[in-house]
Formats: C-alpha cells, structure tokens, sequence
C-alpha cells in the first residue's frame, strides 16, 4: 500500500517536471507508461490543488459547495476533450488510438495548466497552452501525423465551444 502510494507520488513528480521540460519526450514515452488509472490519479491531483488554491485566494460564500463545482469543472474538462477526440477520431482516422491512451493525453495536458490556471489572468495563457499539449500529445502517443492531428484538435475545440455556449444560453439567458 505504502510502496503504490510512493510511486504514485514518484510518476507525479516525474510527469510534472517532464511535461514542463520535455513535452515532446514525455508523450512520446507515455504510451509504455501511462494507465487510465495512472492518468486519472494525476488529474485529480492537479484539480485538487486547483480547488485548494482557488478557494484559499477566493472569497465564496458556500466554500464546499464551490469546491465541490471547482473539482468537478476540472476533472470534467478532462473528459469532454477526450470524448470528443476520440469520436471525431473514430470518424475521420482510419488509424485509431485506444480511448485510454487519448485520455492519458488529454489528462496529462489538462492537469499541468491546471496548476497555475487558479490565478485569474493565466487563463489566457493556460488554455493555449493545454491544447498545444493535446496536439503534442495527438502526434507522439496517437503516432497522428500533423494535418490530422490538427483537424481533430481543431474540431475538438470548436464542438467544445458550442457545446458550451449552448449550456450557457440554457442556464444563465
């Protein structure tokens, strides 16, 4: 038990640096390993602090309950990319990836801007920066070439957008 936690600890240590460092060679390397759940565990690693860091420099009114909004925001924008690629991959690849590997990618991508995302400006810079990572991730681990890489990212992040312009429209107009 000991021994799981203190690699889990380790790959953590070792995907941070390695994404912030060698982006390229760590999606390259992440195929041999990374596992759903290994992907999963840093996902929720990266959304906790996120949590953690925006509620100790935010004033809620409901601290749990924002918290508990904060998380599941996170890890779900984890999901909704890796759904979405995988479909518009399914549909326009005839070369396909496993659904786990495109989720250890999206996973990876997210969780790395979600470290610095907490503080209100470094949006602008986080987002750009997770789907460049998605689309290095698309090219090393899924072996797309560029052009379809590209397209799926692209598709992706368009679908996304309406997706959740037409959330907004439902709730808040």
């Amino acid at each position: 038990m000991i021994g799981n936690v203190l690699n889990a600890c380790q790959f953590y240590g070792y995907a941070v640096i390695q994404i912030l460092i060698e982006p390229r060679r760590f999606f390259t390397e992440l195929p041999k390993n990374a596992t759903m759940a290994k992907s999963l565990g840093f996902c929720v690693i990266c959304s906790l602090f996120y949590v953690t860091a925006s509620l100790l420099t935010g004033t809620y009114p409901s601290p749990v309950r924002m918290g508990g909004i904060f998380f599941l925001n996170s890890v779900g924008m984890v999901f909704i990319p890796a759904g979405l690629s995988y479909l518009i991959m399914v549909m326009s690849q005839k070369k396909q990836s496993s659904f786990p590997l495109l989720f250890s990618v999206c996973a990876f991508s997210s969780g790395i801007p979600l470290l610095v995302s907490w503080m209100s400006m470094f949006l602008w810079f986080t987002e750009p920066w997770k789907w460049w990572l998605i689309y290095t991730g698309l090219k090393n681990s899924c072996k797309i070439p560029w052009k379809p890489a590209l397209l799926i990212l692209v598709l992706t992040m368009i679908i996304q957008f309406f997706f959740l312009y037409s959330l907004y429209l439902a709730f808040y107009k």
